[in-house]
């Protein structure tokens, strides 16, 4: 996370996050959780910024944002983007 952070202590009941009995620490990763989806789905965070927050890898946030139905930040430029390096890739590789 960037050098500066800013510390906020929340009070939520239980029901919000689980059915059933849940450790406080699991209350709290799927609070951040939550919380990392919401910025990464109004593009305030990236994917990996948003794992980051989440203390989460990944792909467990991929999955986490699948879970719930959070579409993917992926535009038409990012596409061209991966396109041209895995065309680079694929040059290279035949050049082999």
């Amino acid at each position: 996370m960037p050098d500066q952070t800013i510390r906020i202590d929340l009070e939520l009941p239980k029901e919000l996050f689980i059915k059933g009995r849940e450790s406080a620490q699991r209350v709290k990763m799927e609070a951040l959780k939550r919380l990392a989806a919401t910025f990464y789905a109004d593009r305030s965070l990236s994917l990996g910024k948003a794992a980051e927050l989440a203390n989460v890898s990944k792909q467990e946030f991929l999955d986490f944002l699948a879970a719930h139905n959070i579409p993917l930040n992926y535009d038409l430029d990012e596409l061209e983007e991966d396109l041209a390096t895995v065309k680079e890739f694929l040059q290279n590789e035949s050049g082999l």
